[in-house]
C-alpha cells in the first residue's frame, strides 16, 4: 500500500489564509496534496461548492487551472476578491447542480460539502443553497442532482474527493458521509476513503458524543 488512509492536519501556511470569511473557509494544506495526486500540472480543477475559494487557491500554487461555483453571491463575490492573488483561476456564481462547464472537460474534482444542518445561511432565499435545506431527503435528493450533473463534466477515468464529515444535529446522529458515498456511487465508481484528523480536545464526558475530529475524504473515479 502506498497512500497512508489517514493524515492529521495541524494547522495552513498563513501565506495563504483569507484576511477574513464568515465561516471555516478550509485549508489550502489540506487540498494541495490532493490535487498533486489526482492531477497533472496545467489540468483544469473543479470545486462545485468552492465557499470562500480554498481549493483554487491550491490549485494555483500547485499549478493547475481551477474553476469554483458558488451559489451565494456574496461568498463568491469575497473569492473572487481572495482570488485577485492568484491569476487564473475562475470563481463563478452558480449552481453545482448546474455547471457551466462543458461535459467532459474536468480533469479533477475536489469540493468540501456544504453540510447538512450546519447554521449557516439557513435563511437564504438563493435557490439552490444546500444550507438552507432542513430536510435530509431532500437534501440527499439536491445532492444526487448535483452528482449526476457533475458525473458529466467529468473527463472519462478523472478522479474526484468529496469531503464530508457525519453529524450531529439537534443532539441526533446523522450519517452524512455514509449516506453521500452511497449517493455519490450511484454516478462515479467508489474507490477508496481516506481520513483527516484534526487535534480536537474532547470537552463531552458523554459516551454518545465525541469529538468529531476526523473527516472523510471519498475518493471516486469516472470510469
Amino acid at each position: 500500500m502506498g497512500v497512508a488512509s489517514w493524515v492529521v492536519l495541524t494547522g495552513d501556511d498563513p501565506r495563504h489564509a483569507p484576511p477574513a470569511a464568515a465561516g471555516q473557509c478550509g485549508w489550502v494544506s489540506q487540498i494541495a496534496p490532493l490535487i498533486t495526486e489526482f492531477s497533472r500540472p496545467g489540468d483544469l480543477v473543479l470545486d462545485p461548492f468552492a465557499g470562500w475559494g480554498t481549493s483554487l487557491v491550491a490549485a494555483s500554487v500547485t499549478g493547475r487551472r481551477g474553476i469554483g461555483l458558488e451559489i451565494s453571491p456574496d461568498r463568491a463575490k469575497q473569492a473572487t476578491r481572495r482570488l485577485e492573488a492568484y491569476p487564473g483561476q475562475v470563481m463563478i456564481c452558480g449552481d453545482a447542480r448546474r455547471p457551466p462547464v462543458p461535459d467532459r472537460s474536468v480533469d479533477f474534482l475536489v469540493t468540501d460539502l456544504p453540510y447538512f444542518g450546519t447554521a449557516l445561511d439557513t435563511d437564504s432565499p438563493v435557490d439552490g443553497q444546500f444550507y438552507a435545506l432542513r430536510d435530509y431527503s431532500a437534501y440527499l435528493t439536491a445532492l444526487d442532482h448535483a452528482f449526476h450533473a457533475l458525473a458529466r463534466v467529468l473527463k472519462r477515468g478523472a478522479y474526484a474527493v468529496v469531503a464530508v464529515q457525519n453529524r450531529r444535529v439537534a443532539d441526533r446522529f446523522v450519517p452524512l458521509a455514509w449516506d453521500v458515498g452511497r449517493v455519490l456511487g450511484g454516478h462515479l465508481t467508489l474507490g477508496d476513503e481516506r481520513i483527516h484528523l484534526y487535534p480536537r480536545p474532547v470537552t463531552d464526558s458523554d459516551p454518545m458524543v465525541n469529538n468529531r475530529a476526523h473527516e472523510y475524504l471519498l475518493v471516486a473515479r469516472k470510469r
